[in-house]
């Protein structure tokens, strides 16, 4: 697909999506609207096969996980193999941020070394990170160990108006 965008997508918003969660304005209509325009093959989401333990092990809505896995039956959607350029981008990465004191889970450090082997145009998360826990992927835009990678929310790029009277 030559000249469309491809953004990786971390799990956390595959469960988002599947759980139908409730999130601040704008991040569930961003992450409708990023799928509807992949399922249109508009732009590419990519993630790594990881995301399927990530997905498939949790508690998702019966058949989500076969709705989930049918997403890679489509043009739009690419499910990206670790390899060992991958694996050992991920350990560099790991390793800086070690050094740098911070906690990196192995599973990011592959996500974000996917994104940036595959050259995304933008990881998009919903990572934050958690007090104690480490790094949140968020924290990252612009510089992942040396790599330049922008890390972003997927938010809308038109924001929906609720017509609903209270």
């Amino acid at each position: 697909m030559r000249g469309v965008d491809s953004y990786y997508w971390d799990s956390c918003l595959f469960l988002a999506w599947l759980k139908d969660e409730e999130r601040p304005e704008g991040e569930m209509s961003g992450v409708r609207e990023f799928l509807d325009r992949a399922k249109r093959s508009e732009i590419r989401i990519l993630t790594s096969v990881l995301t399927l333990t990530e997905v498939l092990e949790a508690a998702v809505p019966t058949d989500a996980g076969s709705e989930f896995q049918r997403l890679f039956r489509r043009r739009g959607f690419g499910l990206l193999q670790v390899t060992r350029p991958i694996a050992e981008r991920a350990a560099e990465i790991r390793k800086f941020y070690r050094d740098s004191g911070s906690k990196l889970p192995t599973p990011d450090a592959i996500h974000l070394a996917s994104a940036i082997h595959y050259e995304a145009a933008a990881f998009h998360t919903f990572d934050k990170g958690k007090s104690g826990k480490g790094v949140g992927l968020l924290q990252l835009d612009g510089d992942v160990a040396g790599h330049p990678l922008r890390i972003h929310k997927p938010l809308a790029e038109q924001q929906s108006l609720d017509l609903r009277s209270e």
